[in-house]
């Protein structure tokens, strides 16, 4: 074992330690079903404790260490079944898209407060009309001077009930323009006209919503890199929420590893299995990339469209073994309500970040060179 080896596991096993000293007992027994105060506040812990925002810039508030600890610092949560950084998309989505795209003023006010949980956000990019085909939104920002006027609607926006601020994609130039006429904005979600409508899913919970913009005014401030660009910022962010989506990988090596152990192995778990070792091997050589200051591409798709589908047909095979039980959502002696739960919860992980048909002609068109669809 190399020296760089040697400190990367003593660093894993002072991780390991540390969430089995620190987790509260309302996470243990409640998980990322615990209460948004109670969730701030443990992932506030996690970074203070230098578990958060590892490889994020130091100026900014980040610890600006190997992308490398990151990820086995993702495992350990995911191994350990606990929550990490569950409260809003800032740590997944917004701070990385700040991260690439936004100006100085915009790093030092926003990322800091993403980490310690102090702001809440959200993402406003699908609409009831396009949402697999995002660069034909409709919500437009109109050039007023010295701020737009947003006036539209978004949908599936989680979190939004929640959040002090939105990363949201608008319209600036025509509907005809596609790609071009788009520019990302930074909305607080405490301005005259928002309005959030939450939308109950199968699962019962409403993480996901609808908000109304209706008149609303974002200074020139708040623009993510130049305005008619919102497009090249929108891509960079959804590739960096594919890769952070697809650390559910470590979630999926989690579950069969209990579900082999509880139920017993069978051949259709072991696939999945060595699909979830492979794409290990291979989300670790996009972050040795990324240490490099290379910025994900395509290969986040790759991540998040295997593992988004891994984790369905592992709730899906436990499911099939559980006959009555599989009925029973209430903690209940003998029952497994967190398998159910998991399984409905899982139907919305292959459309978040786009859907799987959206990605596989992404990786067809890009990656393999095949002709648009």
């Amino acid at each position: 074992m190399s020296r760089e080896e040697s400190e990367l596991e003593e660093y894993r096993s002072k991780v390991r330690e540390w969430i089995q000293k620190n987790v509260p007992e309302e996470i243990k027994l409640r998980g990322d079903m615990a209460p948004p105060d109670v969730l701030r506040a443990w992932q506030r812990k996690i970074y203070e404790a230098g578990y958060l925002g590892v490889s994020w810039p130091k100026e900014y508030g980040g610890w600006g260490e190997d992308p490398i600890k990151e990820i086995i610092v993702r495992e350990e949560f995911a191994k350990a079944g606990v929550p990490y950084a569950t409260v809003g998309l800032g740590v997944s989505v917004v701070g990385p898209g700040i991260i690439l795209n936004g100006t100085e003023e915009q790093k030092k006010k926003y990322l800091k407060r993403i980490l310690t949980a102090e702001d809440v956000w959200c993402q406003g990019f699908s609409e009831p009309q396009a949402g697999s085909d995002l660069a034909g939104i409709k919500t437009k920002a109109e050039d007023k001077g010295d701020y737009f006027v947003v006036n539209g609607q978004k949908i599936w926006s989680s979190y939004a009930h929640l959040a002090n601020y939105c990363f949201l994609l608008a319209r600036t130039g025509d509907v005809s323009e596609r790609h071009k006429g788009l520019t990302m904005l930074i909305v607080d979600m405490k301005s005259e006209g928002v309005r959030v409508s939450p939308i109950k899913q199968i699962t019962g919970r409403s993480e996901f919503n609808t908000v109304y913009f209706n008149n609303v005014k974002v200074p020139k401030e708040n623009v993510v890199g130049k305005i008619g660009e919102g497009w090249k910022v929108a891509v960079s962010t959804l590739n960096y929420e594919r890769l952070n989506i697809g650390t559910i990988l470590f979630t999926v090596e989690r579950l069969i590893r209990e579900l082999s152990t509880t139920m017993g192995g069978n051949e259709q778990l072991y696939n999945i299995a060595e699909e979830i070792i492979a794409l290990k091997s291979f989300y670790k050589r996009i972050l040795e990339r990324i240490k490099k200051g290379y910025i994900a591409g395509p290969e986040a798709a790759v991540i998040k469209l295997v593992a988004s589908e891994a984790i369905q047909r592992v709730y899906e095979n436990a499911m099939s073994k559980m006959g009555a039980e599989s009925l029973i959502m209430e903690s209940r002696p003998g029952f497994r309500p967190e398998i159910a739960y998991g399984l409905l919860a899982s139907r919305s992980i292959t459309i978040a970040g786009g859907t799987s048909e959206i990605l596989r002609n992404l990786l067809g068109e890009v990656v393999l060179g095949l002709p648009k669809g």
